[in-house]
């Protein structure tokens, strides 16, 4: 089983008033911090799909990672149109030998634990979606099979993204249930960063 986990961090960062990516976390940023949970908890190779203020990004990845980690950075030039061109420019990114896509954001921070979860009790049912909960609600990262390729390459913002990919394999959904309610958090504005920055980091 080989993880390609995909990290969007393509967006305006409009209703934080900064960008995302770079805002502290961890004792470093949040892109570094979720590219280094992503490599620790188990993926063999993590594509980084940038947008806005993507030059700026990519040199704070090229600060933190050895030159030949297994880090791929794409610029999607399509970001304004929604979530769902980056999460298909992640995975026309990936190796081809890829079993599957883990797929988070980068306001979404997680933990190696998390992730070394998530992809060990994927591979153990041979799953075509793992999604870890918090209280009976779905959360991040998911983990998506490389069967679902096709699937995946064909979503659209206009169609509510991923949610039909979900709701066609909601039957045979491979479900975790976790403690802590990280998994749910999203870092959407400046407030909810602030308040959780100090629950969390």
């Amino acid at each position: 089983m080989s993880i390609t986990g995909i990290l969007t961090a393509a967006g305006l960062s409009t209703r934080m008033g900064a960008p995302k990516a770079l805002l502290p976390w961890r004792n470093t940023t949040l892109i570094k911090h979720q590219i280094g949970c992503l490599l620790g908890g188990g993926c063999d190779h993590v594509v980084v799909v940038l947008g806005h203020e993507c030059m700026d990004i990519s040199r704070e990845i090229e600060t933190g990672f050895p030159a030949g980690a297994p880090i791929t950075m794409v610029c999607n030039i399509e970001y304004e149109l929604g979530r769902a061109t980056s999460i298909k420019e992640g995975i026309l990114s990936a190796p081809f030998y890829s079993s599957g896509f883990l797929l988070i954001a980068v306001d979404q921070p997680t933990e190696n634990h998390i992730v070394s979860r998530i992809i060990e009790e994927h591979g153990s049912v041979d799953a075509f979606i793992t999604s870890p909960r918090y209280k009976g609600q779905g959360g991040h990262p998911v983990l998506f099979s490389s069967k679902l390729k096709p699937e995946l390459l064909n979503i659209d913002d206009d169609t509510q993204g991923l949610k039909p990919v979900f709701e066609n394999y909601r039957s045979v959904l491979n479900r975790i249930d976790f403690d802590t309610p990280l998994v749910r958090l999203d870092l959407n504005d400046y407030e909810t960063y602030l308040k959780n920055y100090n629950l969390f980091s």
